[in-house]
């Protein structure tokens, strides 16, 4: 079968998302990702250097992805409401979030402050904490969530119990609404 000689930016980071949860960074290779999405590995070098390079755009891509649906959101004015809006826009990026955690980090220095590129990923994360931060200081403010409990333990639990490994069988809404069940009113009846 001939290789296809073009592909599209969203057909390369749907397989190069596929891929990671399939077999994790470290097996990660673009000779893999050129099967997967049928062209040759030197078609994939014509623009990323390296694995490293193609993850971190496709991550980027992603968090660009959800500032603009946060842009975009009619936010509910009922605060349970929003919240639970903002926790089912991260439960829908868990995946990504998922391979964020294998990909080493671009490490942001004085040296490469002014690559635009670095500078586009800083403002991405700057929006999108904000964004959260905004939504959970609002809840403690009217007095919805804890005060005495800081912002980012709130903000960083939230992130990391979209990690917690879905052994249950439930599908992923169902794990997404007991995860949320779970954070909103504990574990204590």
């Amino acid at each position: 079968m001939a290789r296809k000689k073009t592909f599209t930016q969203e057909e390369l980071y749907q397989a190069a998302h596929d891929l990671m949860l399939e077999v994790g960074y470290d097996s990660f290779s673009f000779q893999a990702l050129s099967k997967k999405i049928d062209v040759s590995r030197t078609a994939l070098y014509k623009y990323y250097a390296n694995k490293a390079d193609l993850l971190q755009s496709y991550l980027d891509h992603q968090l660009n992805k959800v500032v603009e649906r946060m842009d975009a959101t009619n936010w509910s004015s009922n605060y349970s409401d929003k919240l639970s809006e903002l926790m089912d826009l991260v439960f829908d990026y868990a995946e990504t979030h998922t391979i964020s955690m294998e990909v080493p980090l671009r490490k942001w220095s004085n040296d490469n402050a002014q690559e635009p590129e670095i500078i586009r990923s800083k403002e991405l994360h700057a929006r999108f904490f904000g964004y959260i931060q905004a939504i959970i200081e609002e809840g403690q403010t009217i007095g919805y969530l804890k005060k005495d409990i800081p912002s980012l333990i709130i903000i960083e639990t939230i992130f990391h119990s979209i990690n917690l490994p879905n052994r249950t069988g439930l599908t992923a809404e169902e794990h997404g609404f007991f995860v949320k069940k779970l954070l909103f009113e504990g574990i204590i009846k």
